[in-house]
């Protein structure tokens, strides 16, 4: 990691700026929007193939969870000793659909925001520090009221607390260096990307039985904003920042919401030309037919998206007033980026490439604890690498094995060391990046060249398989691990497996095109 980031910046003589959740949604497209200008550090769970990032000499990638101090604090040394860190973006956030009480709340939005900040504090030449926050981290207001700058963050669901509490930490730590929260509104692209939008999407233009149901009158209402306009959003912070007080709150949002009932109407009649007519269900009978899908979603093991908390909010609006976010950053979502302009663009993109359009909405379905196991399984594995080398190595070096792994035994000790630890260290690569194909590349390099020191392919399996087995009975007696032994099976059984039958593979193509050049030669 430590090369890979030296490198990165010496390369480059761009300011520095660290993007966290740059897997995510907003992150994306941010860093589209900075890399010409910075050298961005995209913190993520996710690898970058995964989340659909372009390859780009202005960006360095690095899977960290941040909630993991000892990580973050390696990583945060480590760039900040070679890069000037002028901005610290920070998205990263858990939410979960089910809006229960989850400890991930704490860690990940509140813990992890904290030990940011704590590290930023270290950071001499910090310009701004950028927090995303959400319009619903405050209550809906009552009729005729607005969501503004000074409304207090006062919801109390999780999430909304969480949230807040990451607010009061920006306004903390606002006597150290600048510091911003913005709090966005329904954030949308093309192609759609805000998950409840595309669920009722996919139902309201679907031939379901509940295709044309509306909850209540269908006045929920939301205000919904364009992801190139929040991007412009964070560019005038940074562009105007030292006209900034040390601490603001600034909404991300136009004055105007969508009821599902307008989103209803356009979107059937983009999509199809044709006008439904919806068919209102009353509160009550929303709650008893949430209830009763629900039930069935548990039994069958396939949750509805709709769940009962949503109940609370049926015909509910929240009107925002966004005055002094506009003039203070002279900034306004565009005209033509509003949600009754885009909903054309995104029913034809739905038209025109279906499979594309599905697939970028539901790889954003996609679970953070998912993704926090993955990064704890590896630094697992780190912790125990030298167990792990050693008791391969004595089973690989054993004089009664002498037989089976005849290479081996004829190298020095330390080289069939170093031979374990490549190998290690590739699978816990593959383990953190989520991407087992990283071993079947390195499978096939590893077949070619013990091919071509006449190591045969049993021995070679037999080395990868012991290693396999070694791994899996010292992770199963870790404590810590107890909740993770599916990961174990999937990112390390499955990709040994699919290492041993590459290396098999690659071994008979080898042999075949041997025994071609022997015959070719004969004639």
């Amino acid at each position: 990691m430590k090369n890979e980031l030296a490198c990165a910046v010496e390369e480059s003589k761009l300011p520095a700026v660290i993007v966290t959740g740059a897997s995510g949604f907003v992150g994306r497209y941010l860093i589209e929007s900075l890399k010409q200008n910075y050298q961005v550090f995209a913190f993520a769970r996710r690898t970058q193939r995964e989340a659909q990032v372009p390859i780009h000499d202005n960006i360095s990638w690095v899977l960290v969870d941040i909630s993991q101090e000892e990580q973050l604090n390696k990583i945060i040394t480590e760039i900040s000793a070679q890069a000037s860190i002028i901005y610290i973006i920070h998205l990263a956030a858990y939410y979960e659909f089910s809006n229960q009480p989850d400890q991930a709340y704490e860690t990940t939005n509140v813990l992890g925001t904290q030990l940011l900040l704590e590290h930023a504090k270290g950071l001499k030449e910090l310009k701004h520090f950028i927090f995303a926050s959400s319009l619903v981290a405050c209550k809906y207001p009552e009729p005729g009221e607005y969501v503004t700058e000074l409304t207090p963050a006062d919801a109390t669901y999780p999430y909304a607390d969480s949230k807040r509490k990451g607010e009061n930490l920006m306004y903390e730590y606002s006597q150290y260096f600048p510091c911003a929260s913005v709090r966005f509104a329904a954030v949308f692209s093309d192609c759609c990307e805000y998950l409840p939008l595309y669920y009722f999407l996919k139902t309201w233009l679907s031939n379901r039985w509940d295709a044309n149901i509306l909850a209540g009158r269908g006045e929920t209402a939301l205000p919904y904003i364009h992801i190139n306009c929040v991007v412009a959003l964070i560019l005038q912070i940074i562009k105007r920042g030292k006209k900034l007080s040390a601490y603001e709150c600034f909404l991300a949002s136009p004055d105007q919401n969508v009821s599902h009932l307008e989103l209803f109407n356009l979107a059937n009649r983009y999509y199809s030309g044709e006008r439904k007519h919806p068919l209102f269900v009353p509160k009550m009978c929303a709650w008893v037919t949430i209830s009763l899908r629900d039930l069935v979603g548990r039994l069958i093991g396939r949750r509805p998206f709709e769940r009962l908390w949503m109940v609370n909010y049926i015909d509910k609006r929240i009107d925002t007033d966004s005055t002094y976010t506009r003039e203070r950053l002279h900034w306004q979502p565009k005209n033509r980026h509003t949600i009754q302009r885009r909903l054309l663009f995104m029913m034809e993109n739905l038209k025109s490439s279906p499979i594309e359009w599905h697939q970028k909405n539901i790889a954003r379905i996609v679970s953070p604890k998912a993704q926090r196991l993955n990064l704890e399984l590896a630094e697992e594995m780190l912790m125990m690498r030298d167990e792990v080398v050693n008791q391969v190595l004595n089973y690989i070096r054993d004089s009664q094995r002498a037989n089976i792994f005849r290479y081996y035994q004829s190298l020095d000790e330390e080289r069939v060391r170093y031979y374990i630890e490549v190998l290690y260290n590739h699978l816990i690569g593959s383990v953190r990046n989520g991407d087992r194909s990283l071993m079947i590349s390195f499978a096939q390099f590893l077949a070619n060249v013990r091919f071509s020191e006449g190591v045969k392919k049993t021995e070679l399996c037999t080395a990868l398989n012991v290693t396999g087995q070694v791994i899996t009975e010292l992770l199963k007696q870790n404590r810590k691990l107890q909740k993770m032994q599916l990961l174990v099976h999937d990112y390390i059984i499955l990709a040994l497996q699919l290492a041993i039958d590459e290396v098999k593979d690659t071994y008979d193509l080898l042999k075949k095109e041997k025994n071609r050049k022997a015959s070719n030669s004969n004639l």
